[in-house]
């Protein structure tokens, strides 16, 4: 498999798979991450969403948080699955699998009904997507917990994801700003074929490799492994070869060969020990 690259690899309990509604990465992931800003090499355009709805919870000290649910056709809209296909993915070892693109604005302070001082989020998701939601309550309580998850995330607020309402008449919580958003003209994500050359273990594990483009960088190529019984890092020893990932641990070990050719110096990988999720992020240098 040519050179190999033993990689370390550092336990990440509060990575983006913190429940089975937790999202998305901040990973290259995050296709479900904040936008706000654009990473350099990426054009942002500015645009204006439509209000939604609005969310009223608390946080862990009982102050109000609002989080305006809006919708544009500027997002791509996430892969259409059933209800029986997201209750199983929520149901897995993986429950982040299922990706939604959405962009979280910066907070701005506003008053409530009341006129006492509250802080307003906003979350911005697919116009088409948005439709679904408003019919489904599965999906309509998924988007606000990666919502309320995203909120945690990037600003560090500590709400209460099981005590929220959805206002009624209210759209929208203050005045809406402008947002700013990658300007993306071809897809980020598409799926990859590896050919696994052994594979044992003790219990269900999956791979998922997905190739990440963004303009102006290296694809890079992105394995989530799932890891049942793993507790550690530690109990992990992962190398990447030049086109190859092997994975030994105590219940598991896989030999998969994939079809590009990996930057292995810049590769790297971190445990999700709530979930059991191994991410692998490798640069990709050239196909194979």
């Amino acid at each position: 498999m040519g050179d190999s690259n033993f990689l370390e690899v550092p336990d990440d309990s509060d990575a983006p798979f913190e429940n089975m509604f937790r999202q998305a990465r901040a990973e290259l992931d995050d296709l479900f991450k904040s936008m706000s800003k654009a990473p350099e090499g990426i054009k942002s355009k500015t645009i204006k969403p439509d209000p939604g709805f609005c969310v009223k919870l608390k946080d862990k000290d009982g102050k109000k948080i609002f989080i305006n649910l809006c919708h544009t056709p500027h997002l791509p809209e996430p892969k259409g699955i059933s209800d029986e296909e997201l209750l199983k993915i929520l149901e897995s070892e993986d429950p982040t699998s299922y990706r939604v693109p959405l962009s979280l604005g910066l907070p701005h302070e506003e008053l409530d009904k009341s006129g006492i001082p509250c802080t307003a989020y906003d979350v911005i998701i697919n116009g088409a997507f948005f439709d679904k939601i408003q019919q489904n309550d599965l999906f309509r309580n998924f988007v606000i917990t990666v919502a309320i998850d995203g909120i945690e995330d990037k600003y560090g607020v500590n709400p209460s994801e099981d005590d929220y309402v959805i206002l009624k008449n209210k759209l929208y919580l203050g005045v809406m700003p402008e947002h700013a958003v990658q300007d993306r003209s071809s897809p980020l994500i598409s799926e990859v074929e590896g050919t696994v050359t052994e594979a044992t273990g003790g219990g269900k594990f999956n791979v998922h490799l997905t190739r990440h483009t963004l303009p102006g960088q290296p694809d890079t190529l992105v394995a989530r492994i799932s890891l049942p019984g793993v507790k550690s890092a530690n109990e992990v020893l992962l190398d990447v070869g030049e086109d190859r990932i092997v994975l030994q641990a105590e219940r598991h070990s896989f030999d998969i060969f994939v079809p590009c050719l990996l930057n292995q110096d810049d590769s790297q990988a971190e445990f999700n020990v709530r979930h059991h999720v191994l991410t692998v992020m490798m640069p990709i240098k050239s196909s194979a």
